[in-house]
């Protein structure tokens, strides 16, 4: 945390219990920024003061604070890699071993079109597939106002922009001018909170255990720290089964690939873990 913002972020530690020294020092200075232009271009000190006074602009910073951007099928390549590649790889190897079920955790779902999408691609494979395979898919995120939109299902016409036609009249229906997730689509995903920086829990408690075979992480990683980064992709590693999918955001490609991570598609964000095979 930079000096000029201590004192705000010991503010917010003090009266919220909300650390902001997490986040990656560029994303506090520009959500702080954002909210001193709407006060009047307030400097950081009258920012300061104003905060300690507005109990509803203290509300309003740390809700900028929250990631919560998301449009279904976000990033075109990585959906498109998860659709043609990663998806039916991973059908045919259930298959072929006689398992039944293809566990999957959306780890930062904001209001669902995340989930949802992955929902949509599965839907269709399984449609398309003699042998159909259980997949279950849990969606979690640490804000709960979020969690709520997801489950209700409704979103504007803007967060529709990269969906087909024939998705759209297969998985939505109108409600009034904007989008409801049809209820097949809903029975597909379960929600629930978890927060990937608490140390009491390595998985989702619906999930019971993890075992993932792939995990979504995207657009997450680079608004925190770098410890915070390693922390989150050392917790999220964990729940995974040998050989599955990690799929972040296009931003956060370097620090995977520094980690011990291989892009399965170059530039498609998709990775596996590199295991090294010791020497006898």
């Amino acid at each position: 945390m930079e000096n000029k913002y201590k004192g705000i972020g010991e503010l917010l530690m003090t009266s919220r219990g909300i650390d902001i020294s997490g986040f990656d020092s560029s994303f506090v200075e520009k959500s702080i920024g954002r909210r001193r232009s709407v006060c009047n271009d307030l400097t950081n000190a009258e920012y300061l003061e104003f905060l300690k006074a507005n109990d509803l602009e203290a509300d309003l910073l740390i809700d900028s604070l929250h990631v919560s951007y998301t449009e279904f099928f976000r990033n075109p390549l990585t959906f498109s890699c998860l659709e043609q590649v990663v998806l039916p790889l991973l059908l045919a190897a259930k298959v072929k071993r006689k398992e039944k079920s293809i566990r999957i955790w959306s780890a930062a779902c904001a209001s669902g079109p995340e989930p949802y999408s992955l929902a949509m691609l599965i839907d269709e494979l399984n449609c398309n597939h003699p042998g159909k395979i259980n997949f279950q898919i849990f969606a979690t995120d640490n804000n709960l106002p979020e969690l709520s939109k997801a489950e209700m299902g409704i979103y504007p016409p803007n967060s529709m922009t990269k969906v087909t036609v024939k998705r759209a009249q297969s998985y939505f229906s109108m409600d009034g001018e904007q989008y409801a997730i049809s209820p097949h689509l809903k029975g597909m995903v379960d929600f629930s909170y978890f927060d990937l920086l608490s140390d009491s829990r390595s998985c989702p408690e619906p999930s019971i255990y993890g075992n993932f075979d792939l995990v979504m992480c995207s657009n997450l990683l680079f608004y925190y720290q770098p410890e915070l980064r390693l922390k989150i992709l050392k917790k999220v590693e964990a729940t995974m089964t040998p050989g599955a999918f990690l799929v972040t955001g296009e931003t956060e490609r370097d620090f995977l690939l520094k980690n011990g991570y291989q892009e399965v598609i170059e530039y498609s964000a998709i990775f596996r873990k590199r295991y090294q095979v010791q020497k006898p």
